[in-house]
């Protein structure tokens, strides 16, 4: 079992947490604050750091722990993070006793503080950019880097409201003209669409100006310029609108139409943050999924992989190593031959997956269910292939925000959702499906729903431990989650306190799985 040792985590949960508790609570530290937002040096560097704020709380395992073990995507039975409460289950099959914790009494209320207080506080950052230089006409150097700061500014606060909108029921609307002392709720759609303009005004603002990105600004993860945060920021639209819904009839309700047009101008490759070892950037989800005594892919997704081999539920005796078709999988082998007594892995052939590898060894408690095991690890961002220390494990190395393969499987979903040009509905499809997994092509003949299987595999496979996005959230709106699974979170017990309103929640028995306001 692991422990959360490393002082950065530690660092940046506390940092978090004084970011943004609660939006009408007046700052002690205004003047320094005022002082700050007249430094063009200093508005820049703010600026930068909204993306490294946004990557660490989209990434952290607070929330996206439950959230994906609760989609059934990954598994895990420790305490950490309170998966072990969130995603077991009921003798009955269900999860009826396992609604949200929105209690400030309740160990398990971090997992909906996690989202607010990040996002929020990104938020809260970027609006302080956009105060100076549109309200207090700031000048950064010269045109061009105010330019980038605004562009980046005006990204990560619809970036930042659009996750508040996919994760909760309700929640504030900020920008630079926005009155702190008088904030309401706004229900989610209004938020939803509020932040995607946003983004298409951050689209708008790169696309008129020529600037690059500065490595600091992502760990040097890739050589970005304006073109790539406009390309960003039409994926992350088309991500905000596509992956909104909570239910099958939300999901038919999306402008699949405005999504395709979104992804159409979306990334191209991938948007890489480098982890330092959680100094500053940290992949806190990846360093975890991709220990194999960390969190496993659930058996779920195994079954996918190989039906053959990975039974599921979780067997008596486990699974044996797989034979899969996907190159991705493969035989499950990995790492070398000295590995194997610690691991119980089988060192790498010819065969081995690129993603996945496979283990005879029982990570979790067996006291705390069976259900929770699989022999299935995810190990595609650990670069040193051995489990190193110095690698993913420790949060070091590269590790995408969004990869440009989720941009096009939300592309190749919303025309397979409208029904039109399938042709490159399944040329978006097998950018992964053949390049990576060797599998045999998707071709428009097929039709729609056959398509939209394929995209869901993809979406499975392809984009596991990329968030919580993906999977949870496309398992929500196709009634893939447990009975008794919460589909979004309550505003954290921590802000009604502040504002003196009850507490509420939802999911378990007896209770609506998400708000009951439409």
């Amino acid at each position: 079992m692991r422990t959360l040792t490393r002082k950065g985590i530690v660092a940046l949960g506390a940092l978090l947490a004084l970011g943004c508790n609660s939006l009408d609570v007046t700052n002690p530290n205004a003047p320094d604050a005022s002082r700050a937002l007249s430094d063009p040096d200093a508005v820049e560097a703010i600026a930068g750091g909204t993306l490294i704020s946004f990557y660490n709380t989209y990434n952290g395992l607070q929330a996206v722990g439950p959230l994906t073990t609760q989609a059934r995507s990954h598994t895990a039975s420790w305490n950490n993070f309170n998966m072990n409460f969130y995603s077991s289950v009921d003798g009955d099959g269900t999860r009826n006793t396992r609604s949200w914790q929105n209690d400030p009494a309740a160990a398990g209320r971090t997992s909906i503080e996690w989202y607010w207080e990040g996002y929020y506080s990104v938020a809260a950052t970027a609006m302080d950019v956009l105060v100076a230089i549109r309200n207090n006409n700031l000048v950064i150097g010269n045109a061009a880097r105010t330019a980038r700061a605004e562009a980046v500014a005006e990204l990560m606060l619809g970036a930042a409201l659009g996750q508040i909108a996919l994760n909760y029921d309700k929640g504030y609307f900020i920008d630079e003209n926005a009155d702190l002392g008088a904030l309401s709720y706004v229900h989610r759609s209004v938020l939803r669409d509020s932040a995607v303009a946003k983004l298409q005004s951050a689209a708008a603002i790169a696309t008129a100006n020529t600037f690059t990105v500065p490595d600091a600004w992502h760990g040097d993860g890739g050589d970005y310029t304006n073109v790539d945060i406009a390309r960003l920021a039409n994926t992350v639209a088309a991500m905000t609108l596509a992956y909104w819904p909570r239910t099958e009839a939300e999901n038919a309700s999306v402008n699949w139409a405005q999504v395709a047009t979104f992804a159409a101008a979306g990334l191209t490759q991938d948007f890489v943050f480098v982890g330092d070892g959680c100094a500053s950037i940290c992949p806190m989800m990846q360093s975890w999924t991709n220990d194999i005594f960390g969190i496993r892919v659930h058996t779920r997704v195994a079954n996918l992989l190989d039906p053959v081999t990975q039974a599921t539920p979780y067997p008596d005796g486990g699974n044996a190593q797989p034979n899969s078709p996907d190159r991705r999988l493969g035989d499950g082998s990995f790492g070398t031959a000295d590995m194997e007594g610690d691991y119980g892995t089988v060192a790498r052939t010819a065969n081995a997956g690129t993603d996945f590898a496979w283990s005879g060894y029982e990570a979790f408690f067996a006291s705390r269910g069976q259900y929770h095991q699989s022999n299935i690890g995810h190990i595609r961002w650990d670069a040193s292939g051995t489990q190193d220390l110095n690698s993913i494990y420790s949060g070091y190395g590269p590790v995408p925000l969004i990869m440009s393969a989720q941009n096009d499987l939300i592309h190749a979903e919303a025309l397979a959702r409208a029904n039109t040009n399938l042709t490159l509905a399944a040329t978006l499809i097998n950018r992964t499906r053949v390049t990576r997994g060797g599998l045999s092509a998707a071709t428009a003949g097929e039709g729609a729903a056959s398509l939209l299987d394929k995209i869901m595999y993809e979406n499975e496979i392809e984009l596991l431990s990329q968030g919580a996005s993906v999977f949870y959230v496309r398992r929500r709106a196709t009634n893939g989650l447990l009975v008794g699974t919460p589909r979004e979170m309550p505003v954290p017990a921590k802000e009604l306190g502040v504002k003196n309103e009850a507490l509420y929640t939802w999911g378990g028995s007896g209770a609506a799985n998400s708000s009951p306001t439409p």
